[in-house]
């Protein structure tokens, strides 16, 4: 069934299809892979799923966000330079700190430890919003929404920005349930089911992307916010699929926030061209867990913007 004889030497099959540019080798691997495969898609076996639709929102920088993530690009030099031939491992770190600065300037500890507080140490909520460029844009947002009666699924990859967000909609005055990779078995279902509830108050539910992405129904909400992309595309469909189910009654409408001239920027083009790819020749998720990049993609991404970004020093 398998026909073992045809996949006998993986050399050979890299080698020819490592890099897909061409139609022939699509075609090639469309009449290697038909026989073993049968790809159904959700709109082919649930007819009367409401549609969804998915926007890239793109978001400024704060002035604060800015100055950090000009502080990181500059520390860093050497591992950025052509010339310093940085390792892998130094490059993927300098990214994970540009993410953060994308996400939050208070997910460093100094910005967090100068941050203004009220009388009982919560964040002062008006600086807080301010301080990132998404946040502004997520507090209009869930406003307008709130005030139409929608529901929202709110997904990052970052427990520390979840403690942020929670922050924040406890400033507001929102009522919220949270699930990330600590919430386990019955705390699980149990906020699941309060958020599910018929009359239910609560108007958001945080959750981590990969500890939200299985195994979950939220067909309540209606609407889906990605504060911050995962490095694998595959997951979010896995985490907005959670409101895009059996049950859905509305229309879902999909977020995904993305920092102008940064490093998220890149990666999502990246990963699109991967996704364009992935539907091209096989179905979604049949890579691994993990989306890599290789050295070269990671020079791209984290130089992707900065030009712009220091010009602004120089007018």
């Amino acid at each position: 069934f398998l026909t073992p004889e045809k996949f006998n030497d993986l050399t050979v099959f890299q080698n020819e299809f490592a890099d897909i540019s061409k139609e022939e080798q699509v075609k090639r691997l469309h009449e290697m892979l038909g026989p073993h495969m049968l790809r159904r898609l959700k709109a082919d076996v649930l007819k009367n799923m409401p549609s969804k639709s998915e926007f890239i929102v793109r978001v400024e920088l704060s002035p604060m966000q800015k100055k950090y993530y000009k502080y990181i690009l500059t520390r860093n030099f050497e591992a950025l330079n052509p010339r310093g031939g940085g390792q892998q491992v130094s490059l993927l770190n300098i990214m994970m700190d540009l993410k953060k600065c994308c996400n939050h300037p208070y997910l460093f500890p100094l910005a967090s430890q100068e941050a203004p507080t009220t009388i009982n140490g919560s964040y002062e909520i008006g600086a807080l919003t301010r301080a990132a460029g998404k946040l502004v844009l997520l507090s209009r947002m869930l406003r307008k929404l709130h005030e139409t009666n929608h529901r929202v699924l709110i997904f990052s990859q970052m427990t520390k920005m979840l403690d942020i967000l929670e922050d924040y909609l406890e400033g507001e005055g929102y009522k919220y349930e949270r699930i990330d990779g600590s919430i386990t078995g019955n705390q699980r279902q149990e906020a699941i089911d309060r958020f599910n509830a018929p009359g239910a108050q609560q108007f958001v539910f945080l959750l981590s992307t990969r500890a939200g992405g299985l195994g979950i129904n939220l067909a309540t909400a209606d609407t889906v916010i990605i504060y911050d992309s995962d490095w694998n595309p595959h997951n979010d469909i896995q985490a907005f699929s959670r409101a895009h189910r059996i049950g859905q009654a509305n229309k879902v409408m999909i977020y995904r926030f993305v920092t102008r001239n940064s490093v998220e920027e890149r990666v999502t083009q990246v990963a699109k061209r991967k996704m364009m790819l992935t539907h091209l020749v096989v179905r979604p998720g049949m890579g691994g867990k993990q989306t890599n990049f290789t050295k070269q993609e990671l020079d791209d991404i984290l130089r992707f913007g900065t030009e712009e970004l220091f010009k602004e020093e120089e007018v």
